[in-house]
């Protein structure tokens, strides 16, 4: 990958994260994840990680960190100036438009349209951590329709990862029920994971 093709590949995805970093998982593992791609799967799993516990969104993380493995220093500079340059062209352009047209029925609709679209990308994105974390390989999405249907299927090594399972119920419990930070959530599920999810 090129410097120009780094800097314009991340400058598609600052320009498509509506709705927040989690809405680019999807995007970021059809573009960047698996083989003969910028990262390997595990590569990218621990990435998710890692960008939880330090500061900046999951986007700007993602964009250094490519970046830098790709052509060091300037690459990293150049990938998170890419994912932030859509983002400051839009934000100028909200400021002097959203305001003036915020109760015309376009815009009402463009915004409505964009709640379940978003949703749609989270859920998406849930399932790719889900694949990285708590099965031990991608869903096997036809094996399943199979096996509902009737018939015998072989899922060549695909399990349930029962302590991720328990770690990933225990934090979304806790989350929804208490207002804990959620940088104590983490350094906990990373101590459990240490000794459990070997």
């Amino acid at each position: 990958m090129t410097i120009l093709q780094l800097y314009l590949v991340f400058a598609k995805f600052g320009l498509l994260c509506f709705g927040g970093g989690y809405m680019l998982v999807p995007l970021l593992t059809a573009e960047l994840v698996g083989p003969g791609k910028p990262l390997a799967p595990k590569e990218f799993s621990s990435l998710v990680s890692i960008a939880q516990a330090t500061p900046g969104p999951i986007g700007i993380n993602t964009a250094t960190y490519v970046g830098f493995t790709q052509h060091g220093v300037i690459g990293s500079i150049l990938a998170t100036a890419g994912i932030i340059t859509p983002a400051l062209i839009l934000v100028i352009l909200a400021i002097k438009l959203l305001k003036r047209y915020e109760q015309s029925l376009p815009v009402q609709g463009f915004l409505a349209g964009m709640k379940p679209a978003s949703f749609g990308l989270i859920l998406s994105a849930a399932v790719i951590f889900a694949e990285l974390s708590v099965f031990s390989a991608d869903i096997p999405w036809h094996g399943i329709w199979q096996w509902l249907t009737g018939a015998t299927v072989d899922f060549h090594g695909f399990h349930l990862r029962i302590s991720a399972l328990l770690i990933a119920a225990a934090t979304t419990v806790v989350m929804l029920k208490t207002r804990i930070s959620f940088m104590y959530l983490l350094l906990v599920s990373a101590i459990l994971g240490a000794f459990l999810c070997r």
